[in-house]
């Protein structure tokens, strides 16, 4: 079972690790979408602009080796000539276009068609290298357009992610500031509790469990914790079955072993802390719980009868079992109960009771 403290501290550090794993997480998925974002910007600027412009300067030259070579030569052989040419211009014709450059390029495309031609005429070469060195022009224009937005969508970039980081640190400082601030609440809380319930005057010598005069303080004020601190506190009671007669047959000696040996138990399973366990007297304990639930107090109940019973103190004299047992009565207080601690006490002692007279070894809720 989990105190306050334990409860609240745990639950807001897991808090923070969250946060700060969704903050690292989050901030990488928008550096590395906004990154991708500007990957495909520069493979568009680079691949569909740059690389058509150098097959473009390629259709140029090789029509300018053309036009030399015929003027050159009469019989020159232009078919080299024009395959080339009509391989680069393919290349560039089928990469990657806006809209408004595929309406450009068709209209040029049938030029080319005309132009390569095997018996063009020269005056259609120059012609074609007018519009070669249009569409160069063209495409740097457009690569320089692409440029700016790139440099627009960057700038736009940065400052989204400076402006996430800055409100992701904010939260992030907002979280830390109000865990910090509950610690030291709770810590004051609980280095009240120790330092007023907790010292040697207030230990039963032989089980080393708080005694009756800390049981009497702490539980006068039950109420009033639960209540300031809106708690649901609980209140058990306990009694080894039959020792009386495990006395009679084993002898004071063993008594005080098993009354050890149970104590232990208790004190190792309530070990946290707001969780206290008390020798009332003789073989009766008490167990204070602050901060519990039902289904919670209900476990331990079921577990403590099994802790004991697991020691296998030997018992042939119990009625119910051939080991030493213990049975319980427990009581829940709410902040919205007016019980005093008297009343809560009766409670647990007849809820106690009735544990002993329906067979024993067994709790009462």
């Amino acid at each position: 079972m989990k105190n306050d403290f334990v409860k609240t501290l745990g639950f807001k550090l897991i808090l923070l690790l969250v946060t700060i794993i969704l903050t690292f997480f989050t901030t990488i998925y928008m550096f590395n979408t906004q990154i991708d974002k500007l990957k495909l910007q520069i493979d568009s600027i680079f691949f569909a602009n740059l690389v058509p412009v150098l097959k473009l300067q390629k259709v140029e030259n090789s029509y300018k080796d053309l036009i030399i070579c015929i003027k050159e030569n009469k019989s020159c052989k232009r078919k080299p000539f024009i395959d080339k040419i009509h391989k680069n211009w393919q290349y560039y014709n089928k990469s990657y276009k806006t809209i408004e450059e595929k309406m450009v390029v068709v209209r040029i495309d049938k030029a080319m068609n005309e132009a390569l031609k095997v018996n063009a005429s020269i005056q259609n070469y120059k012609l074609m290298l007018q519009k070669i060195d249009f569409l160069i022009a063209y495409e740097i224009d457009g690569a320089y357009k692409e440029r700016k937005i790139f440099l627009n969508d960057y700038l736009s970039m940065k400052n989204y992610l400076l402006y996430s980081l800055i409100v992701l640190v904010f939260i992030a400082l907002a979280i830390i500031s109000f865990i910090i601030v509950s610690i030291i609440k709770k810590d004051k809380d609980l280095n009240y509790l120790n330092k007023k319930y907790k010292n040697d005057s207030i230990t039963d010598a032989m089980t080393k469990l708080y005694n009756r005069k800390h049981f009497d303080t702490l539980f006068d004020h039950l109420p009033k914790i639960s209540k300031e601190n809106h708690w649901k506190s609980a209140f058990i009671m306990c009694d080894i079955d039959h020792f009386k007669q495990y006395n009679d047959t084993y002898g004071h000696d063993m008594g005080d072993t098993t009354l050890k040996e149970v104590s232990k138990v208790l004190k190792e399973y309530f070990n946290k802390e707001y969780e206290y366990v008390f020798r009332l007297g003789g073989e009766e304990f008490g167990v204070l719980l602050f901060d519990t639930d039902l289904s919670i107090l209900e476990q331990c109940l079921d577990d403590i009868n099994k802790n004991i019973v697991r020691l296998q103190i030997e018992h042939k004299n119990s009625s119910c079992l051939p080991f030493v047992s213990i049975s319980m009565g427990a009581v829940m207080y709410t902040s919205k109960n007016d019980y005093s601690s008297n009343q809560l006490y009766k409670l647990a002692d007849q809820k106690l009771y009735k544990s002993k007279n329906s067979g024993r070894n067994k709790y009462t809720l």
